[in-house]
């Protein structure tokens, strides 16, 4: 039997839709991810913390910029700032895994379509971020020290709640990084609302917060605070900045609750800003801060 050409364009036609299939299958396809990753990307400081926590900080290769514990991961490549990523920087370093929050949904579609594996945790509540731990080590070879972590964890969580016992629920204004302005007097602020983490904390410490909406993350103005009057204000706050001046713009709300009985307090560790496995430091905070003992310890 002869073969026409119309015969063999045919079969030429089949056989390039096969090769086209074959070839965006494999552009399409998740990498898979590694059992025993040796070079890993870090793409938020609480993965980094997560990480170097697990025993696994010495992997690391690449993290953002506003990656800067424990100290030195400062000497690691950055390739990152907020939410952008240097795609090419990322590539240069050869990395077998990236990790990243799971909330960054973009920027893992746009490392697995470069050909990465990437793992996501859930840094965005208290739960999830156990999870992830446990998780993680699990993955990672590092069982015993995800353990003692969450060990840490739960021994803060029993002590907050042990601690409130049946005591009334305090009434919370959580603000994290505002403007200081050095005016003498508070404008606005950024609080924390449905955001999940720090809500979470509140609770855990036997807080209730004073903001009610949908926002994550609301900007609350000078009146906004004095009709929500909270008994206690947390103020989260860089140690580079004036405290005296940052005391003395909140003492011009003297009529709210918080302000009048002096109960403000500065949080200016670091720690405070990542949810990772340092937030233990920060619930033990809260907790003392809610429910202070009768001799009116500091919160340290």
């Amino acid at each position: 039997m002869k073969t026409g050409p119309f015969s063999v364009a045919l079969i030429l036609l089949f056989c390039l839709a096969a090769w086209a299939h074959h070839t965006l299958e494999s552009v399409l396809r998740v990498p898979s991810l590694p059992s025993s990753p040796n070079r890993i990307v870090s793409l938020a400081p609480s993965v980094t913390e997560t990480l170097y926590a697990l025993g696994i900080g010495d992997k690391i290769v690449g993290v953002t910029q506003f990656c800067a514990y424990p100290p030195e991961v400062r000497d690691k490549p950055q390739v990152a700032g907020f939410g952008e990523v240097n795609h090419e920087a990322v590539l240069r370093l050869r990395p077998d895994l990236v990790v990243l929050p799971q909330d960054k949904i973009q920027n893992k579609k746009d490392l697995e379509s470069l050909g990465l594996p990437v793992l996501t945790l859930d840094t965005r509540s208290v739960s999830g971020l156990m999870n992830t731990m446990e998780e993680l080590g699990k993955a990672m070879g590092h069982t015993n020290e995800a353990r003692a972590i969450l060990a840490r964890i739960n021994k803060s969580l029993t002590a907050a709640q042990t601690r409130a016992g049946e005591k009334p629920k305090q009434r919370v204004l959580f603000s994290v990084m505002h403007s200081y302005q050095g005016l003498g007097y508070i404008t606005e602020i950024n609080a924390v609302g449905k955001d999940g983490f720090y809500s979470e904390l509140i609770r855990a410490a036997g807080g209730n917060n004073v903001y009610t909406g949908e926002l994550p993350f609301p900007r609350l103005s000078r009146e906004a605070i004095i009709f929500l009057n909270p008994e206690v204000i947390i103020d989260i706050i860089p140690a580079s900045e004036n405290l005296d001046a940052v005391c003395r713009d909140w003492q011009s709300l003297s009529s709210v609750s918080a302000i009048k009985n002096n109960r403000l307090y500065l949080f200016t560790d670091e720690a405070d800003t990542v949810p990772g496995p340092r937030f233990h430091q920060t619930l033990t905070k809260l907790s003392h801060a809610f429910y202070p003992d009768p001799k009116q310890e500091a919160v340290e």
